[in-house]
């Protein structure tokens, strides 16, 4: 939300509503729709988290759905994205480098995708923003970015929380060869 100097990751928010009604949380302050966020980001040793409450600040039941982009600042043409089938993870390679997204929330429901950060990417996220749903796409290689959306129902007055994580690191020995396992596992799937 914040471009300081030396930042790993470059994570931005977005309430949306209905088709063309959104805002990005940082403007949400004042509230959208009822709907009241507080946010807090942090530097940590492993990487760099945003925690995010929301509160309905209404006495009617209210929907919001949020979206998460997060983009590694280190992504480049050789990396490999690729979403975790059973988390709320993202796992990015390039090099001898990875990183790692997870969100921890009590949404409704949580779906994630991929959007390389090319011109069907963007087309991609602008149906996204229009439908208010995620395209998903699970795997890409180059420039790309991770992103989330959650949806909540809030009671009366009710509060929610969730704190988004990134992490950043080294590869080390053989792991270079995990990307190859994770693209393999996905086209061939053991049976359980």
């Amino acid at each position: 939300m914040n471009n300081k100097p030396n930042k790993k990751f470059h994570i931005q928010g977005i309430a949306w509503k209905e088709a063309g009604s959104y805002i990005p949380l940082e403007k949400m302050m004042d509230g959208f729709d009822g709907i009241t966020v507080n946010l807090s980001e942090a530097d940590e040793n492993w990487g760099e988290s945003l925690s995010f409450e929301l509160v309905n600040v209404t006495k009617e039941t209210k929907k919001l759905k949020i979206f998460f982009l997060v983009e590694w600042l280190s992504c480049c043409e050789e990396t490999i994205g690729v979403l975790s089938l059973s988390k709320n993870a993202f796992y990015n390679y390039s090099k001898r480098d990875m990183a790692m997204s997870n969100v921890v929330t009590s949404a409704d429901s949580i779906k994630k995708s991929v959007f390389p950060l090319n011109l069907k990417g963007l087309q991609m996220w602008k149906k996204s923003l229009k439908s208010g749903s995620l395209h998903y796409y699970p795997i890409t290689n180059g420039l790309h970015m991770m992103a989330y959306m959650l949806e909540y129902t809030f009671k009366p007055f009710e509060v929610k929380q969730g704190r988004l994580f990134a992490v950043e690191g080294a590869v080390k020995g053989n792991g270079l060869i995990l990307t190859d396992r994770m693209k393999n596992g996905l086209a061939f799937q053991q049976e359980k």
